[in-house]
């Protein structure tokens, strides 16, 4: 069931990622990250590991579809997804606060990580001023969108996944 769920997410979300987002690019002239997104949760509401792994493989999914370099975004996702792994027991009770902080240092290494790997892969592209300004609207869309799309995962896996906690079936008398 738990192999399953992780299926239909990755297929979720690399559907909102190419098709959904485009719609907050007509009205906000940017895409949200729905790949960073799913990968924080991963890794906020797993471990470490998931994280890595899931963050790896949407990447992957990722470099496939935007014919990019091969492994440039799987690499990218799978460290935002190690180290939001590590940033779980540190989780507090201003939980929003939190996710929204996370999820900006997430995308700032994104976008930080993507420019420095660009520079030494194909040190003769250049970067416009308005693809800047592109990704400081995504990296603060992804903010605005973390606590709505973050909790709604958390609120789908306990619905489907069942509690480490709770026992798998009722005790009978």
């Amino acid at each position: 069931m738990i192999v399953l769920f992780y299926i239909i997410l990755i297929v979720l979300t690399i559907v909102l990622h190419t098709s959904v987002a485009d719609y907050f690019s007509i009205w906000l002239g940017a895409r949200p990250d729905a790949i960073l997104l799913t990968t924080v949760f991963l890794g906020l509401h797993r471990d470490r590991e998931t994280g890595l792994i899931g963050g790896f493989s949407l990447g992957i999914v990722e470099d496939v579809l935007s014919g990019g370099l091969l492994g440039f975004n799987a690499l990218l996702k799978g460290l935002i997804g190690h180290y939001t792994g590590g940033l779980k027991p540190s989780m507090t009770s201003r939980f929003i606060a939190f996710l929204c902080t996370v999820v900006f240092f997430a995308s700032i290494f994104n976008i930080l990580f993507s420019f420095l790997l660009v520079k030494i892969f194909l040190p003769s592209q250049f970067l416009s001023v308005s693809y800047w300004i592109d990704t400081i609207k995504t990296a603060g869309l992804n903010v605005a969108l973390a606590p709505f799309v973050i909790s709604l995962l958390g609120k789908i896996e306990e619905k489907v996944l069942p509690s480490e906690a709770d026992t798998p079936y009722p005790e009978r008398p």
